[in-house]
């Protein structure tokens, strides 16, 4: 008796000792690491979050499925197990690592989408801004991870990896369509694959139609009054807040604040821009359409330089930056007589770098001021303030100490840089013309760390707030345009302000959305900033401010809407007003 239970004392702690190695090397060991190397990287972002239900059950959920997927890859054998650890698991959450370090949110549809577009771009910038070091390190512990599962292969059931699948699947599948599903809730490895399953919700958008509406030619009345020389100044990532025009407490802009205070420049105190990224917003500045636009009416619709072309106006487009990147050249060359992008001025431009603005300001813009024919209309498209910031503004004109590449104190002077650039060209124009009209607008701001991310991806109050700019003549109403500066106002309503001064309508068949100001003040009315367009990625999403300044930002393919308390409803609670909701396409509502 005594032997015998000797013997199986023994044989338990035989066991017991086999099993204690293995004890470290588990499925369950991996999972616990993934999950505790996100946690650990977005405590102060998780934390009052998993404290809500709806973040709970999200993390839950996402941890579930990234157990299932630690579990599938366990079957493999032990050598190329860890590949694949590498590419489904590490992978993905190095890349969300980055990408919410710089956006505070996760990779979205439309981010893969882009970098489907243009890789070296996205790398680019990802390698200027992101935590390169850090990116790194989440892939290098997330891939050491791997060595905590057991050596041997641990095969399933048929029936049991099929559960688990179809469990991994169904899981997926929800947090790719259902708007209750916010990927930033969950684990990031999840999360990435939540976003390659919402590419196969995006809608192809093509144009209906062969091309642009054309514009008939109006010839001037003999009679008729001179049409006006006219110029438009497209700035680039600048966001009002940092201007000392609109009370910013450095002096980014002392030479236009004297412009301002001698009368010669109006600043618009409540302008928005048309969309978060420059192929959001350009093209609609360009045709005076407000999105949404799911179904490509900026594609059919022609450009105020169309519009020139056809008043008789001699029309130019010089820019600074690389304009082919997608294909915005097809749409900026509409019209324009000569045309001459940033690779005529530098030999280096990209998409994150364009040439000069001194550079094209002496050799492109102020020599078509002096030559141009007139009437004339030029289009200036300006490298400005993108990232990287300490790129974007010459030793000259480092007057705040940068810190970093892309600091404060580097991005403020890119605007010292617009300053000068746009109060040269507006001497240079008034030499020749004082009757002349000049306007500015940039594309979109930056977000500035506000919001904790700092590029253009999303509707933070520094992205959507334009410095849009006037520069009447001395004949002009002067009262008038104080009032307009007062009035709430959109990029949008460029194009058919300059189409009254060229003394031309907007076409029956290609109607403009916004206000023309000379026709009157605008009126409290709904604004859009639209991301919703085919020329971008046709992200599903826009920001529509009310009448009173009210903010409501929609995800049309999630039928939420979020309000000024942060608060996410049911669209259904908060519906679009009907003159918005009327440009969805059918597919989006």
């Amino acid at each position: 008796m005594h032997r015998s239970r000797a013997l199986s004392f023994a044989a338990v702690s035989d066991h017991v000792r086999e099993a204690l190695p293995r004890a470290f090397r588990s499925t369950w060991l991996a999972w616990a690491a993934l999950v505790a190397l996100d946690l650990a990287g977005r405590a102060s972002y998780l934390a009052p979050r998993l404290a809500t239900s709806r973040g709970a059950l999200n993390y839950l959920a996402a941890s579930v499925a990234l157990w299932l997927t630690v579990r599938l890859l366990q079957v493999a054998p032990h050598r190329p197990r860890l590949a694949l650890f590498a590419v489904f698991i590490a992978l993905p959450m190095a890349i969300e690592w980055a990408v919410f370090g710089s956006y505070g949110q996760f990779v979205a549809p439309a981010d893969i989408s882009l970098f489907l577009e243009s890789p070296r771009v996205v790398l680019q910038a990802a390698g200027e801004g992101g935590d390169r070091y850090g990116s790194l390190a989440v892939f290098a512990l997330a891939t050491a991870s791997a060595r905590l599962l057991p050596r041997e292969v641990r095969p399933l059931r048929w029936w049991r990896a099929g559960v688990a699948a179809l469990v991994l699947l169904a899981t997926i599948a929800t947090g790719a369509v259902w708007w209750r599903a916010s990927p930033s809730l969950g684990h990031p490895q999840p999360a990435f694959v939540c976003a390659l399953a919402g590419l196969m919700r995006r809608a192809t958008v093509t144009a209906k139609g062969a091309g642009r509406i054309a514009v008939p030619r109006v010839d001037a009345a003999p009679t008729a009054a001179r049409l006006p020389n006219i110029v438009l100044v497209l700035g680039e990532s600048l966001a009002a807040s940092h201007l000392s025009l609109y009370g910013y407490a450095r002096p980014t802009t002392p030479r236009l604040q004297a412009l301002a205070d001698r009368g010669e420049l109006l600043p618009l105190r409540d302008a928005v821009v048309m969309g978060p990224h420059t192929r959001t917003s350009l093209p609609y500045i360009m045709t005076g359409i407000e999105g949404p636009d799911p179904s490509g009416r900026v594609l059919r619709a022609p450009t105020v330089t169309q519009y020139a072309k056809a008043r008789g106006y001699h029309t130019a487009f010089v820019s600074a930056q690389e304009e082919s990147w997608g294909e915005l050249d097809a749409l900026l060359r509409e019209g324009a007589d000569s045309f001459r992008s940033g690779i005529a001025f530098a030999p280096y431009v990209d998409v994150l770098k364009g040439a000069d603005d001194l550079v094209v300001l002496e050799e492109g813009v102020l020599p078509a001021i002096r030559t141009l024919a007139e009437p004339f209309f030029l289009v200036v498209h300006m490298d400005g303030s993108h990232l990287p910031y300490r790129s974007h503004s010459p030793p000259s004109h480092k007057v705040f100490p940068e810190d970093g590449v892309n600091s404060m104190g580097a991005y403020d002077n890119t605007i010292r840089v617009t300053d000068e650039v746009v109060a040269r060209l507006f001497e240079a124009l008034r030499a020749r013309d004082p009757e002349a009209w000049l306007f500015f607008t940039s594309d979109h701001g930056q977000p500035l760390g506000e919001g904790g991310a700092f590029y253009n991806h999303g509707y933070q109050s520094n992205v959507v707030r334009d410095p849009l700019l006037v520069f009447p003549p001395p004949s002009s109403d002067r009262a008038a345009w104080e009032e307009i500066a007062r009035a709430p106002a959109s990029a949008c309503d460029l194009p058919p302000t300059i189409l009254h001064l060229m003394q031309i309508a907007p076409l029956d068949e290609a109607p403009m959305d916004c206000v023309d100001w000379l026709a009157g003040p605008p009126k409290p009315r709904y604004r859009v900033v639209s991301a919703l367009t085919p020329t971008y990625v046709d992200e599903p999403t826009m920001l529509v401010l009310g009448p009173r300044g009210e903010r409501a930002v929609y995800d049309v393919w999630r039928s939420t809407v979020t309000l000024d308390d942060g608060a996410v409803r049911p669209i259904a609670e908060h519906p679009l007003p009907p003159s918005i909701a009327a440009r969805l396409d059918v597919r989006h509502r």
